[in-house]
């Protein structure tokens, strides 16, 4: 194997550097993030009972629920997503956050999309 390198012009030490590089610098990227983010005429329990079933909907794993937020992960698309969102109360009105993220940017968006418009609804 080494001598078909080094015939090739290509020293074995320089490959092994430059595959290093290449994923140093891939993980350097860090995970996609989208984010959301407007006040809706909702209660926070219709708005977390709206993001529960969005989640679930796409095949995640409800994973994470504590006071007004809710989370999920789980694959879409061959890679591994995590969604937040958070629904708090601001009197008739409730502050609305959908966080999508992946280390394919992607599916951080195809996330983020389906579950914002089925938490949020309509404009209002």
């Amino acid at each position: 194997m080494f001598s078909s390198i080094t015939r090739a012009g290509l020293p074995l030490a320089s490959l092994c550097f430059v595959l290093m590089t290449s994923t140093t610098q891939a993980m350097a990227q860090g995970p996609a993030i989208h984010v959301s983010s407007d006040t809706r005429a909702k209660s926070q329990a219709d708005c977390l009972r709206d993001a529960r079933f969005a989640i679930g909907e796409m095949g995640l794993q409800v994973n994470f629920t504590s006071g007004p937020h809710i989370g999920g992960s789980g694959p879409l698309a061959g890679a591994g997503v995590s969604v937040m969102v958070t629904c708090l109360s601001l009197g008739e009105r409730t502050f609305i956050e959908v966080v999508g993220t992946s280390l394919d940017s992607g599916a951080a968006g195809e996330v983020h999309n389906r579950i914002r418009p089925n938490t949020m609804g309509t404009p209002s």
